[in-house]
Order: structure tokens, then C-alpha cells, then sequence
């Protein structure tokens, strides 16, 4: 070997890459949790690309998720966020298959900004976002109909 070619430095994990491959890998053989919110229509996609945001309506609360990125239930903030583990919240691992099956509310295209903007705040604050739950209905009405 030359002296100016150099040898190919092993590629390290980042935390975050470790997270997306434990989401893939937990979500071939999801807990029960995950598939009860993908059966349950749990998962709705609330925004489109270049940022895609989803909320899983969980048993407690709602929880705003990027996918494969981020949850703002308290396992994600508080172990994930401060490094104690890269082991995803089932929130994360339910995205990945909603979107995987195709089962999913889409909610992306009818909401307004300041509807999105509701949700969003609904959920950060901790609570079941009603602004959601009422476009939920409104289009379970409109599909009835």
C-alpha cells in the first residue's frame, strides 16, 4: 500500500443509526402493542413530506412521532434522548408496520395548518388530542355516508 492511500476506517453506529435498525429489526417481530395499534387503525399520518409526522393514539395519551426518528412518549424522551438505550418505544416500531401494511388514517391532505398546528400542540401537551379525534370522526361520517 502507498503511503497516501489510506486503510478504510470501520463505519461507527451513531445512536440514531442503531435506533432505525433495532426499529426494523423489533418490527419483523413486533410486541403485542404495536400490532394492536396497526389492527386498530392507532396510526395516522398527519403531514406530508419533507417531514412526515404521525400520532399514535396510545393507551394513555397520543404521541407525535418522526419516523424512525423520534417519539414524544416519556421512554423515548427520557431513555432514548439521554443515551441510556437506542431500544425503540412501540410507538416507532407501530409506525414502521402501519406503513409497511398500509394501515394507516391519512390525514395529511384534509387538515388545515391551523388544525395540524392543534394536533400538534393537543399532543405535545400530553393529552389525547381531541382536534384529532374529530377529523377522525368526520371522515368515518364521510365514509358512512
Amino acid at each position: 500500500m502507498q503511503k497516501n492511500e489510506e486503510e478504510p476506517r470501520p463505519i461507527r453506529s451513531t445512536p440514531l443509526a442503531a435506533l432505525r435498525e433495532n426499529i426494523l429489526r423489533i418490527s419483523e417481530v413486533p410486541p403485542s402493542s404495536a400490532k394492536s395499534a396497526v389492527r386498530e387503525l392507532k396510526v395516522v399520518r398527519i403531514s406530508q413530506a419533507p417531514l412526515e409526522l404521525w400520532v399514535v393514539m396510545g393507551r394513555e395519551s397520543d404521541y407525535l412521532v418522526i419516523r424512525g426518528t423520534y417519539c414524544s412518549c416519556p421512554h423515548f424522551v427520557i431513555r432514548v434522548v439521554n443515551g441510556e438505550t437506542t431500544m425503540p418505544c412501540y410507538h416507532l416500531v407501530a409506525v414502521e408496520m402501519a406503513i409497511r401494511q398500509g394501515r394507516f388514517h391519512d390525514l395529511s391532505l384534509s387538515l388545515s395548518k391551523d388544525e395540524l398546528q392543534d394536533i400538534v400542540l393537543e399532543v405535545l401537551a400530553g393529552s389525547r388530542s381531541t382536534t384529532l379525534r374529530r377529523k377522525l370522526y368526520m371522515l368515518g361520517r364521510r365514509e358512512e355516508g
